[in-house]
């Protein structure tokens, strides 16, 4: 699982940072978390593949979230794509997507599911679970919190032996939860495998104020993607805007006991980013604390 930083640039672009655009890729497949003006262009600028794009989740309306949609949506059309997509966001999104796609001539050819999604809404793609969070911005919004299923336990070869169970296919049997017969006694995959593991997590805020259903429903995810638009110097900003300090992110990843927070959504106004990560650190630490660039990418490592 990686997690590719395309746009973190929070209001307007810059020299340096494009508008909001984070990917997740996973089995080869793509999800786009918001799609600002130029997303198509630093999907081309990257190892990403704009045609293995199967899911945009947008997080809420303001311009430099989903200008960067339509022609997305057209760029592939171009290219001839046949897959299904979807793209799901908060209340609103099916009516903006009429209103942008209105003229018939504009149509993708091919299918594009639309879905409003309302918090507490989850579905699942690829064999994770999403779920929408809402969030405190200053129009509705949501948050994304990403799950895999548990993964089988480890295997304990030793103990298999122990029972008589020989190497080969009868390991391969109970590894895929199988019991299998030894001299008429069955032995079954639970003496031989360790308790479940859980599997990778994700969670991305959008543009929000520091937000208790995000914290509880990101709690222990692996990696945490929190918008920091502003420093300490400009609390009171942040708060009347609907956004968060990278303070305030920090305290939310404590809070919710995640591994690793990226932080995102960065001001113009932001002339040193270390300022930013310095500010975060103090709450969580340096090795927890990652200020996304533009074509930054991280991995998602499964959990021991």
């Amino acid at each position: 699982m990686e997690v590719h930083f395309l746009g973190t640039a929070g209001g307007v672009p810059s020299p340096a940072r494009s508008l909001p655009c984070t990917a997740l890729k996973r089995n080869g497949s793509v999800m786009l978390f918001d799609c600002g003006e130029g997303s198509q262009r630093q999907l081309m600028m990257s190892p990403l593949s704009m045609m293995a794009v199967d899911c945009i989740l947008i997080s809420h309306h303001h311009g430099d979230h989903v200008t960067g949609v339509p022609g997305l949506l057209q760029t592939m059309s171009l290219f001839s794509r046949q897959r299904p997509l979807r793209v799901f966001g908060p209340t609103g999104t099916v009516a903006m997507m009429d209103r942008r796609f209105s003229n018939h001539d504009a149509e993708p050819c091919y299918k594009v599911e639309v879905r409003d999604l309302a918090p507490g809404d989850s579905f699942e793609s690829d064999g994770m679970t999403v779920l929408a969070v809402g969030t405190d911005h200053s129009i509705p919004s949501l948050g994304y919190v990403l799950r895999e299923p548990p993964r089988s336990g480890r295997f304990d070869a030793e103990a298999a032996r122990g029972l008589g169970v020989a190497e080969g296919p009868l390991f391969s049997d109970l590894q895929n939860g199988v019991a299998v017969e030894i001299e008429g006694r069955v032995v079954s995959p639970e003496e031989v495998m360790g308790p479940p593991r859980r599997g990778r997590s994700f969670s991305y805020s959008g543009d929000t104020r520091p937000c208790v259903a995000f914290i509880e429903a990101s709690r222990g995810v692996d990696l945490m993607v929190h918008e920091a638009t502003f420093a300490d110097d400009s609390i009171d900003r942040a708060a009347e805007s609907g956004h968060s300090t990278a303070r305030q992110a920090a305290e939310v990843a404590k809070q919710a006991e995640v591994s690793t927070l990226v932080l995102t959504h960065i001001s113009p106004r932001i002339d040193d980013a270390l300022t930013l990560e310095r500010e975060a650190s103090e709450v969580i630490g340096t090795r927890n604390v990652v200020v996304a660039q533009d074509f930054d990418s991280l991995r998602i490592e499964y959990p021991e």
